[in-house]
């Protein structure tokens, strides 16, 4: 019983990780790697990011470690 649980446990973590996509920025460009919805993007945010972890949306994606939510403008 304990190992069903165990594993049930790591199964969840591990899918909570899988969908999670980076990203990398500069100057209001931003490519993206794992992403469902865009491979490139323009944006509203111009901070530079390096293999930042994201979670995307149709319109937007928000930067995990900040929580910061930047627009898309034009994407691929």
């Amino acid at each position: 019983m304990k190992k069903l649980l165990g594993i049930l446990v790591l199964g969840l973590l591990w899918c909570n990780n899988v969908n999670a996509a980076s990203a990398n920025c500069m100057g209001g460009e931003c490519e993206f790697m794992l992403s469902l919805h865009y491979v490139w993007a323009e944006t509203n945010c111009f901070q530079p990011l390096f293999m930042e972890e994201v979670e995307t949306d149709f319109l937007s994606f928000t930067i995990v470690a900040t929580g910061e939510t930047c627009m898309i403008f034009d994407s691929r």
